[in-house]
């Protein structure tokens, strides 16, 4: 059994950041937003499965790929 909260994406905080019709978050394979430096996970990217299993893997990807990009700004 899987519960939805709902099926709007909170992303106000963000006007910028390229989304899709719906409002989601587009990103790529490493959850890199149309914002250099700006990664986004979970149920707010766009994306065809949305359960927490998929959102955690997204909060990995993102972390992984924010600290390698920290990484060249240091040098």
């Amino acid at each position: 059994v899987f519960f939805f909260v709902g099926m709007i994406p909170k992303t106000e905080l963000f006007p910028e950041v390229q989304k899709d019709a719906a409002g989601y978050i587009l990103t790529d394979e490493d959850m890199r937003t149309s914002i250099k430096g700006l990664y986004a996970a979970g149920d707010v990217r766009a994306k065809s499965f949305r359960q927490v299993v998929t959102a955690v893997s997204d909060g990995a990807i993102a972390a992984h790929t924010a600290s390698a990009y920290i990484d060249t700004l240091r040098g």
